[in-house]
Order: structure tokens, then C-alpha cells, then sequence
């Protein structure tokens, strides 16, 4: 790690109100909801085994709950009558508790059922194997989760072993012809977080895994990451980079690197006076 570099996601409070501020600038949950709508129904449709009465899915890294509840919902509606049990791996226990308060408001009236995972995935994972249980899924979904885990290769390979026959495991992260991509492939050797996202289409190819990619298009309005001494230009910086404080702590150099780098293609282009993220989405899903 260089200078006084430190990972944002250490810091639980500040990251949190970074991707607030990430989800309230970019198009990303809109992008998703565009998936789930147009895209999703098709991929689940042929889950479960046949005249099975109940699916099992698993949420790792499910956050506060909003995207599982449109997954759910889209699960509910190509298989009427049957029931969900739905298990949660999420690590953070303010996200866990905001989404125990979505089930109350919204899972009265839905056949499902949940189990909760205070943990991260390595430590499911590390649980799992110590109990010696191998339950299986019919659905798994892994949402913008990968950067955050030590090693992506086992990850996946670990959560795919655990699908069912005719399952799914839906991997949603930034496309490899987008901003982030571009950014961290570029200058996050240097970042102290090691990107989780760069490899991912390797590890399924090494796997012989079959998949297949949607990409769709997000983007971000990151014009107030280039105004010094912007408070919410400082959040979306540090979030970009992973790095607290990014424009205090990072070496000059890295500094003017970046922001070089963020303000044209193929990271951005400037629009009506505006700088906009190339934010586009991969929604990779891989068979069993």
C-alpha cells in the first residue's frame, strides 16, 4: 500500500454513505431493475427439480434486502404455489437488520421463508464445510460482492458447487468494456484493495463452467469528483478507488493519474457540461 492509503471498506460508516451517494448519482439499481424485468424471468423459469415444492435460494452479499425482494418476487411468479426458503449470507448487521424490517413490511403475505448469515463468505463457506452440510440451491446471486472477498477463484467455484441440479448462479458486477473495469485495470495495482472483478470470465473458462452474459447500460454523474474540496465529489472518488479520503492520501502522481484517467474515455465522456462514469453491467449467468 502507498502513502497513506487506506481501504474504504474498513470503515463501514463512511463506505456506507459513499454508495448511497454512488446508488443516488448512477443508474445502477435502474439497470438492475431492468434485468430483473426483461431477463430474469427467462433464467428462472427452469429451476427446480421437476414437481418440486419448494425452492431453495441463496442470497451472498444480499446487503439490505431491495434487489433479493425483486429476485424473489420474479421466482414467485414462474413458479406459483411453490414455496421459497431463502438464506442470507451478508456480513454487515445495520444491512442485515434494514433487511429484516423489509421482510416485516413486505413478506407477510409471501410463502417464504428466511435464514439469516451474519457472515462473509469465506466464513459461510468455512461454517459450512466445519458442520460438514453440502444444502444445495436452485438459485444463488453474488451482487457487486467479489471485491470485497480474498480469493474470487475459490468464491466462485465454492458457491457454484453448491447448486442444485437445473440451478442458477447469477454473477452481477461492472462490464469489461466499462469504467471501472478501465479504471482498476489501469491504476489498482496501486489501489490497497485488489479488484475482485477483473478475472472473473477467467475463472468460469478454467472451470469449463457454461455461462452466458447480458451487459446492459448504467452510468454515473461523477462531475463533482474534479471540484476540490467537494464533500459528496469526495465520497463517489473514494468509493471509485476504495480508498478513504483518495484526494488527501494518495501519492500526487497516482492523484493526477486517476483523475486524468476518470475524466475521459474509456472511463467517461463529458455531456452537457457533465462528467458521466461508464457504469455499464455484466449479469453473468452460469449453469450447472
Amino acid at each position: 500500500m502507498e502513502s497513506s492509503m487506506k481501504s474504504l471498506s474498513l470503515d463501514r460508516s463512511l463506505y456506507f454513505k459513499s454508495f448511497e451517494l454512488f446508488i443516488e448519482r448512477s443508474t445502477e439499481h435502474q439497470c438492475m431493475k431492468k434485468f430483473l424485468d426483461e431477463n430474469l424471468p427467462d433464467v428462472v423459469t427452469g429451476i427446480g427439480k421437476m414437481g418440486a415444492t419448494c425452492l431453495n435460494v441463496l442470497g451472498v452479499g444480499s446487503g439490505s434486502g431491495k434487489i433479493d425482494f425483486e429476485i424473489l418476487g420474479k421466482i414467485q411468479s414462474k413458479h406459483p404455489g411453490v414455496s421459497i426458503h431463502n438464506e442470507v449470507v451478508e456480513p454487515n448487521p445495520h444491512q442485515i437488520s434494514k433487511y429484516k424490517e423489509l421482510v416485516k413490511e413486505k413478506g407477510e403475505d409471501l410463502n417464504i421463508s428466511f435464514t439469516w448469515n451474519q457472515l462473509r463468505s469465506e466464513e459461510y463457506e468455512k461454517q459450512n464445510k466445519e458442520r460438514k452440510e453440502s444444502k444445495k440451491f436452485d438459485f444463488i446471486h453474488m451482487i457487486q460482492m467479489l471485491y470485497f472477498v480474498e480469493s474470487v477463484p475459490d468464491t466462485v467455484k465454492y458457491f457454484h458447487s453448491l447448486l442444485e441440479t437445473n440451478g442458477k448462479l447469477l454473477i452481477i458486477q461492472p462490464s469489461g468494456n466499462g469504467g471501472w473495469h478501465s479504471l482498476w485495470k489501469k491504476s489498482g495495482s496501486r489501489f490497497p484493495t485488489k479488484s475482485g472483478f477483473l478475472g472473473v470470465q477467467k475463472v468460469l473458462d478454467e472451470m469449463r463452467a457454461k455461462y452466458r452474459i447480458y451487459e446492459l447500460p448504467s452510468d454515473m454523474d461523477i462531475t463533482e469528483c474534479f471540484i476540490e474540496g467537494n464533500e459528496k465529489g469526495k465520497l463517489l472518488l473514494g468509493f471509485l478507488t476504495d480508498v478513504a479520503d483518495f484526494r488527501k492520501t494518495a501519492p500526487v502522481d497516482l492523484k493526477a493519474e486517476v483523475l486524468h484517467y476518470l475524466r475521459h474515455p474509456p472511463c467517461s465522456r463529458e455531456e452537457n457540461g457533465k462528467v458521466i462514469f461508464n457504469n455499464d453491467l455484466h449479469f453473468i449467468v452460469v449453469d450447472n
